[in-house]
């Protein structure tokens, strides 16, 4: 394969890593099929870009980035064929706080750019650290700080801001 990525080594990440895709992107879209289409183009993207994918220094970092990349382009394309949001399936096992992240995110798809929603995405639905994100996402924690205020304030105008994202300042 051109990739470099042989059938075995693509068997054995899509046996280690398609649950994860698939629950981030069942949370995240809250449909089934789409989920699953999710992990397909996750893999394929895997297959197609398997050097830049070697390269990573955590694997992780590679499928969360490019799931959560994925799920907010489809939140997109979703927003503007269908303007009512769907209704959550409950096959995601997902906390209420989860959940409640999970439908902000969604309301924040067509108001807010790339960054800011993978950055929501990150810190109110996977409840990471400023630090953290700075890091995945190679910015600065500065950054982080201004992307979340500027999050928070387009939240609160939309009138939307989930009870964690109110009272967590850092």
């Amino acid at each position: 394969m051109a990739s470099g990525l042989g059938a075995e080594e693509l068997r054995e990440l899509y046996e280690r890593f398609a649950p994860v895709v698939h629950r981030r992107a069942l949370a995240l879209l809250g449909r089934d099929a789409d989920a699953w289409d999710i992990v397909q183009e996750v893999f394929e993207r895997m297959l197609t870009a398997g050097a830049r994918f070697r390269r990573e220094a955590r694997p992780m970092t590679y499928v969360y980035r490019v799931t959560t990349n994925l799920c907010l382009n489809a939140l997109r394309t979703r927003r503007s064929r269908e303007p009512k949001l769907p209704e959550r399936e409950e096959a995601a096992t997902l906390t209420p706080s989860q959940w409640e992240a999970a439908d902000f995110i969604r309301h924040l798809v067509g108001r807010m750019g790339e960054r800011e929603l993978e950055v929501a995405t990150l810190h109110f639905f996977d409840g990471l650290t400023q630090e953290a994100i700075a890091q995945m996402l190679d910015v600065s924690r500065k950054t982080i700080v201004r992307d979340l205020e500027s999050i928070r304030k387009k939240a609160a105008e939309l009138g939307r801001l989930p009870e964690a994202a109110e009272a967590d300042r850092g």
